[in-house]
């Protein structure tokens, strides 16, 4: 697993090779199966995740909110 910064996952969503699941409201946000490829920390503790679904697609978290805890 790979640590990644904040700024990082922010510019994988920005240029299209990741899709923002942020602010989602439930668990369907993954609409397959997918592991964890990556995080993000800060002082206050995990700020985001990077995570890839088994066909490829890649879904970040780019910001500490209730999403990060509930994947």
């Amino acid at each position: 697993m790979r640590k990644y910064t904040q700024k990082e996952l922010k510019r994988l969503v920005k240029s299209g090779c990741a899709i923002d699941i942020t602010n989602a409201k439930g668990y369907d946000a993954i609409p397959e199966k997918y592991i964890q490829i990556g995080y993000a920390t800060g002082i206050y503790g995990l700020t985001g995740r990077l995570f890839e679904g088994y066909s490829g697609k890649k879904y970040a978290i780019t910001k500490r909110t209730s999403t990060i805890f509930m994947f």
